[in-house]
């Protein structure tokens, strides 16, 4: 079989993030790329998947199909927050709640294709939810696999709702835009304490962090994870 290569075989936006974070970060998934998603393609006439029956005829199923369609969303997901880290502009409040919407939903899309891979005949590719027969689908493979792995970096994903639901999170304004820290959001519900600190203690500026530095940090502990699981789970020998 012919090893194809992302930076030349890839489509656009692979060969884009090849550069970029693939290669030094992620590079997990160019091999899960050429071991599962480049025989399901019609490489190299064009980039496009295999008919059902095509699938057949090298062993393969509408299933595989669904965990290289998982994959490549991580990476669309992934790609939006590397950009809001490397804008030009300046990034607050509204740009630190996109990409860390962004990175918990490539979390959560890992979630699914690692549960999909690890039982492959649980679950009904082309299901989000359980349906009236009792078939399960996405979500269903999401929960297990949080359930069944002490629900990783669920702090990321309660900042996250944090950040888009009930109140704003309070800030400070200058050169960088300071929010409290991942873990720390809770502490400050009372926005008092951080816009006017002197009539309301409790601030501790240790729990003041940059935007742009908070989401780094979190990309940061995703890509690590998503590293760390493909090479545990998707890659193991």
């Amino acid at each position: 079989m012919d090893e194809y290569r992302l930076a030349i075989d890839g489509d656009d936006i692979e060969k884009f993030c090849w550069g970029k974070f693939i290669q030094n970060e992620f590079p997990s998934y160019e091999k899960f790329w050429q071991l599962f998603v480049t025989p399901l393609t019609n490489r190299p006439k064009n980039i496009h998947a295999k008919t059902d029956s095509e699938l057949k005829q090298i062993g393969k199923s509408p299933h595989d199909i669904c965990l290289t369609q998982l994959h490549y969303t991580i990476l669309r997901h992934l790609l939006r927050t590397y950009l809001i880290l490397h804008s030009d502009q300046p990034i607050g409040m509204d740009e630190l709640t996109d990409g860390v919407i962004r990175l918990c939903s490539a979390l959560d899309v890992s979630f699914e294709l690692l549960e999909r891979f690890t039982n492959p005949t649980k679950y009904d590719p082309w299901l989000e939810r359980k349906d009236n027969q009792g078939k399960l689908g996405g979500k269903e493979a999401r929960k297990q696999w949080q359930q069944s792995n002490n629900y990783p970096l669920q702090h990321l994903r309660d900042y996250r709702n944090h950040l888009i639901h009930g109140r704003l999170t309070p800030g400070v304004i200058g050169r960088n835009y300071f929010l409290p820290k991942i873990e720390t959001e809770n502490k400050y519900l009372d926005w008092r304490i951080i816009t006017n600190p002197n009539e309301n203690p409790g601030l501790d500026t240790n729990d003041l962090m940059p935007a742009e530095e908070i989401l780094r940090q979190a990309w940061g502990e995703v890509i690590n994870y998503l590293e760390e699981q493909w090479q545990k789970v998707l890659l193991k020998q």
